[in-house]
């Protein structure tokens, strides 16, 4: 496994992968059991066994995919800064409204209130920050493992040949050894 021709895919589709995840309306895709994750690691695949000139094996798959995954991870944080921001000033007069008509709401329990108003409460938080990027990191990474193997199975035509063992033939085989002698006291 060449860490530095891997690099290279793993860079493309950790960075198309965690593009993709971070856009709201293309991140729906991802609904579809992490599609754009385990697309991300088919890809990263297709380029690395296109510019390797040996076979590629499904180790070589498993750690591409993981690399890819751990880049799209932090892409996918990355970029869902300024996406996250941007929503939330966007949607902050929405914000308003519903909250205004939960606290007008007369026969809503107080804790409910409580729950919906918190969650109306959803600003812009360093910590959120750096558990999405531990969680996308590794979640990321554990499921373009699954692309870089699958990518790697289908994507490799070409066979690997392993010698033939060789086996000592009946016609060289020696004796064993005689015991040593020893005198007799």
């Amino acid at each position: 496994m060449n860490q530095n021709t891997m690099l290279k895919p793993a860079l493309v589709g950790g960075v198309l992968l965690g593009i993709l995840s971070a856009v709201p309306p293309l991140s729906l895709v991802n609904c579809a059991c992490c599609a754009w994750v385990i697309g991300g690691g088919v890809l990263a695949a297709n380029l690395y066994v296109k510019g390797s000139p040996t076979v590629v094996t499904l180790g070589s798959g498993v750690g591409l995919g993981l690399l890819t995954g751990a880049i799209g991870g932090l892409v996918t944080t990355l970029f869902s800064i300024p996406v996250q921001i941007l929503m939330n000033t966007m949607f902050s007069g929405y914000v308003a409204q519903a909250r205004q008509i939960v606290s007008d709401l007369p026969n809503m329990p107080p804790a409910l209130r409580e729950i919906i108003l918190a969650a109306g409460n959803s600003g812009f938080s360093i910590f959120a920050v750096i558990f999405a990027a531990f969680f996308n990191v590794i979640v990321y990474a554990v499921i373009a493992m699954l692309g870089g193997v699958l990518g790697v199975a289908i994507f490799e035509k070409r066979k690997v040949e392993i010698p033939a063992p060789v086996l000592p033939s009946p016609l060289n085989i020696q004796p064993p050894a005689p015991p040593p002698e020893y005198p007799e006291q």
